[in-house]
C-alpha cells in the first residue's frame, strides 16, 4: 500500500473535530482545548488558579470528554478525567506516588491507559476498564487508588501506551537500558514485536499507522511505520527537533517542531508544513506539545437493550412499521458449526420501549441468511445450516419462509432455484433481490470450497414467486458481504473471495440494476474487508466494522466508522468507533436519524464470540 498522509478528506464545518495540545510558558503547564479545525476557539480546561501542572491530555473520539495529568509537581502527579457537560471531574490516583504519564483512552472509551511508577521505582504501563471502578468506588467518588498493570516484563520501562479502539492490543516506548524501541504489543497472544528504535508512538485512527520520533543526524525526526506493509516511512528531515507525533483522522501526521525556536503544532499535508496555531497567536516565550484529536463531533452513539436469548453473529435483521425484526444466528465460535450453534430463533424489538418479544421460530435452525418485510408478512431466505449427512456437516438452503405477523405463524411458501447463504437480499421496490453469498454444500467429502453464485434471483412480493434475473454478477464472487438500495440500485460492500484456503478480502463497492443488471464500481472502500455492515443515512453511506486484514497471514475484527459523502464520493475514517471491534453485525435505520447496530462476532483478550450489543449512531 502507497503511504499516503491526506488518505481520506479534510475536514470541513459539518464534520467538525477538536484537539487538545499541552501549552508551556514558563513554569506553567496547562491543557489547552481547541474547538474546530477551521475558525475556532480555544478554551483553557485545567484551573490555573491551583498552580499546579497539568500535562499529556487526551481528547475522547466525540469531543466530550478529557484526560491528563495533573498535580503540583513531578513527585506528585494523578489523572483527572473531565467532562464539562456532565460538569463531573474524576481524579485517579497511583499506588505509588510519582512521575504519572501519558493517559490514552482506548477508542471505545471503556479503558483508560497510562505510565506510572512500579514499586521498584520504574514506570510501567497500568490501564483500567472505567466500569469498574465506577462500581467497586462508586459514582459519588472523586478520588480512585489505582494498581492494575499491563502485563508487561519487569525488568523493562515502559511509556506512551497507545491502546487500539478495544485495546486489544497496544504500541509503546519500552526503555532497556539506554536504547529507546516502539513496541507493538498484542494483549490477546502476547507477542511483543519491536517496530524501530524511537520514543513516543501514535496510532493512527484507522489503527494501520504507527508514527514515532528518532534521532538521526543529531536531531529528532518523525517517521510512520504502516502495519500492513511493513515498512517505515521518514516524514521530516528538518534541522529542528519533532516530537510528539499523532494523526488526524484522515492520517494527518501532527506533530510538535522547534524550527521556529520554541515547540510549535504543524501538520504535513502533501509533503508541505502548515502551523496548527494562527500565526499571530505564535508571539511569546512559550512552547506546545502533545496533540490529540477527536473523531467528527456531529454524531451522537448510545445503546439500547441487548436481544433476548444467547449472544449470536449471522442473523437477519429488518425494520417494519416501527418494530425491528430478528432471525436466526450463530452461537458459537467462529468457524465451529456444531449443531447447537445454529438457532431458529425469531423475536422483535419496540423501539419506542426499548423491550423485546419472542415470536414463534423459523422452521429451521440457519444462519447467514437475510429477512425483508412487506405487510403483515416477513420474508426469510435461504441459510447456512446443519446436515449431518455431508463432511463437513453444513450446507445453505433453499427454503423461502413467511411468517405472519398478524398470527405469530411460520409456514415454508416456496424454494430457490439454488441453495444460498451468506448473500444479500435487498428489497426494491416490490422486488427482493438475492444476490452473491454461496452454496455451502460439500461436493465431496471434506469440500470446504462450496460453490460461490453468480446468479441472481429475484422474488416478486406481489405474487411471492421467485424467478431468475436475465443477468449474472461480475467478477469477483463474493460472499459474507453487505447489501444495501441506493437510488433504486442495489450496492455490494466488500465481502471474501472465492476459495476458502485464503481469504481474499475485498474493497469493491458495486452497484448493479435490478432490472437491467447494468453494474458501476464506485469508489472503492479505503481497505479490505468482509463481514461489515452498512447502511445510508441522510447524504452519508456509512460503514461499520467487519475484519481487516494487516499482514500476509493476519486477520483483526475492526471497531471503525466509516462515511462517504453521497455527493462527493470520498471516503473518510469519522474518528468514531462502535463499542466492540466486530463483523457479522446487522444496522438498519431505526429512525429517520438513528441507524441501529446490532450484535456480531469478535475477538478481546483470548476469547473468540458473538457479542450483544445493540448501538445507536445518530
Amino acid at each position: 500500500m502507497k503511504f499516503i498522509f491526506s488518505l481520506l478528506v479534510l475536514f470541513s464545518c459539518a464534520s467538525r473535530a477538536d484537539y487538545v495540545y499541552m501549552k508551556e510558558t514558563g513554569d506553567q503547564k496547562t491543557i489547552q482545548w481547541v474547538k474546530g479545525l477551521g475558525p475556532s476557539t480555544t478554551q483553557t480546561l485545567n484551573d490555573v488558579n491551583r498552580n499546579e501542572w497539568a500535562i499529556y491530555p487526551d481528547i475522547s473520539p466525540n469531543g466530550e470528554e478529557f484526560i491528563y495529568i495533573e498535580g503540583p509537581g513531578p513527585q506528585d502527579l494523578h489523572i483527572t478525567c473531565f467532562h464539562p457537560k456532565k460538569k463531573s471531574t474524576r481524579r485517579f490516583h497511583p499506588v505509588v506516588k510519582g512521575m504519572v504519564l501519558h493517559p490514552k483512552f482506548s477508542k471505545n472509551g471503556k479503558f483508560i491507559f497510562y505510565s506510572a511508577l512500579r514499586a521498584d521505582g520504574k514506570n510501567t504501563i497500568y490501564y483500567f476498564d472505567r466500569a469498574e471502578v465506577v462500581s467497586t468506588a462508586g459514582t459519588e467518588q472523586k478520588d480512585i487508588t489505582l494498581d492494575k498493570a499491563m502485563a508487561l516484563d519487569a525488568t523493562e520501562e515502559s511509556y506512551f501506551p497507545k491502546p487500539s479502539a478495544d485495546a486489544s492490543f497496544v504500541v509503546y516506548q519500552r526503555n532497556t537500558g539506554a536504547l529507546k524501541e516502539i513496541v507493538f504489543f498484542d494483549r490477546m497472544g502476547g507477542e511483543k514485536t519491536v517496530i524501530a528504535e524511537g520514543m513516543s508512538p501514535a496510532l493512527s485512527f484507522d489503527e494501520r499507522l504507527i508514527a514515532f520520533t528518532s534521532k538521526k543526524s543529531g536531531n529528532w525526526n518523525i517517521s510512520v511505520y504502516d502495519r500492513e506493509t511493513k515498512t517505515i516511512q521518514e516524514v521530516t528531515n528538518d534541522p529542528g527537533d519533532e516530537m510528539a507525533p499523532t494523526f488526524m483522522t484522515d492520517n494527518t501526521v501532527v506533530f510538535a517542531s522547534s524550527k521556529s525556536g520554541n515547540f510549535r503544532l504543524y501538520k504535513i499535508t502533501d509533503g508541505k508544513w502548515f502551523a496548527m496555531i494562527n500565526e499571530d497567536d505564535h508571539a511569546g516565550d512559550w512552547s506546545a506539545y502533545s496533540p490529540q484529536f477527536s473523531g467528527e463531533v456531529k454524531y451522537e452513539q448510545k445503546e439500547l437493550a441487548p436481544y433476548l436469548g444467547n449472544a449470536r453473529s449471522s442473523f437477519g435483521t429488518v425494520m417494519h412499521e416501527g418494530k425491528l425484526y430478528m432471525a436466526g444466528g450463530h452461537q458459537g465460535q467462529e468457524h465451529t458449526y456444531p449443531e447447537e450453534s445454529f438457532t431458529d430463533d425469531f423475536m422483535s424489538f419496540d423501539v419506542t420501549t426499548n423491550t423485546w418479544t419472542r415470536l414463534a421460530p423459523r422452521p429451521v435452525k440457519a444462519h447467514g441468511f437475510q429477512i425483508v418485510a412487506n405487510g403483515n408478512y416477513v420474508y426469510a431466505f435461504g441459510g447456512f445450516t446443519y446436515a449431518a449427512e455431508y463432511s463437513p456437516k453444513w450446507k445453505s438452503l433453499k427454503n423461502i419462509d413467511r411468517y405472519d405477523i398478524r398470527t405469530n405463524k411460520w409456514e415454508t411458501i416456496g424454494m430457490l432455484a439454488t441453495p444460498r447463504s451468506s448473500n444479500i437480499a435487498v428489497k426494491v421496490g416490490t422486488k427482493v433481490v438475492l444476490a452473491a453469498g454461496w452454496d455451502s454444500t460439500p461436493k465431496h467429502a471434506n469440500d470446504l470450497e462450496g460453490t460461490f453464485l453468480p446468479d441472481v434471483e429475484i422474488f416478486d412480493l406481489e405474487t411471492e414467486t421467485v424467478a431468475p434475473a436475465a443477468y449474472k454478477l461480475p467478477l469477483p464472487l463474493r460472499r459474507a458481504l453487505t447489501g444495501i438500495e441506493l437510488d433504486g440500485k442495489v450496492v455490494m460492500i466488500g465481502g471474501l473471495g472465492v476459495g476458502s484456503s485464503h481469504f481474499e478480502l475485498l474493497n469493491k463497492v458495486t452497484s448493479f440494476d435490478p432490472l437491467t443488471g447494468a453494474v458501476q464500481e464506485m469508489n472503492p472502500l479505503p481497505f479490505s474487508t468482509f463481514a461489515p455492515a452498512a447502511e445510508v443515512q441522510g447524504k452519508e453511506l456509512f460503514v461499520f466494522g467487519g475484519m481487516f486484514k494487516t499482514g500476509p497471514e493476519e486477520f483483526e475484527y475492526v471497531a471503525h466508522i466509516y462515511g462517504m459523502n453521497l455527493q462527493t464520493k470520498v471516503w473518510r475514517h469519522t474518528g468514531r468507533y462502535l463499542k466492540e471491534t466486530k463483523g457479522f453485525s446487522q444496522v438498519f435505520k431505526l429512525d429517520e436519524d438513528t441507524l441501529g447496530i446490532l450484535g456480531g462476532h469478535h475477538y478481546f483478550e483470548g476469547y473468540d464470540s458473538p457479542v450483544m450489543t445493540f448501538e445507536t449512531f445518530k
